[in-house]
């Protein structure tokens, strides 16, 4: 039995819900999931219109770590809300320092 830690993968996402690289980026972390590693993944930009996205929450029940800029919701009018942990670039540099590898789709 192998009893390697899991990698810890970094995602992020700074296009819209609509956009062909957003689903990329979910399939790549829903992969990574599966594969039973930990998965960050952190929406800036535009990428903070979906984080209520029903793909998101659905990947943040079976263990995504679900971050959103603070600075980009307020740009859009969008509330904070429970389905994500919101804080700024620290927090995204944070991901990125934790991460074995960080995937950006824009």
């Amino acid at each position: 039995m192998d009893q390697r830690s899991p990698k810890k993968l970094g995602i992020l996402l700074s296009i819209g819900a609509d956009h062909p690289n957003f689903n990329h980026g979910l399939q790549l972390a829903a992969a990574a999931l599966n594969a039973q590693n930990e998965v960050y993944l952190y929406c800036l930009d535009e990428a903070v219109c979906a984080v209520s996205d029903e793909r998101l929450q659905t990947l943040k029940g079976h263990g995504l770590r679900l971050f959103a800029c603070s600075f980009a919701s307020k740009q859009r009018g969008l509330p904070e809300t429970e389905n994500a942990i919101y804080g700024g670039l620290t927090m995204l540099s944070d991901v990125m320092a934790s991460a074995d590898r960080l995937v950006s789709f824009n």
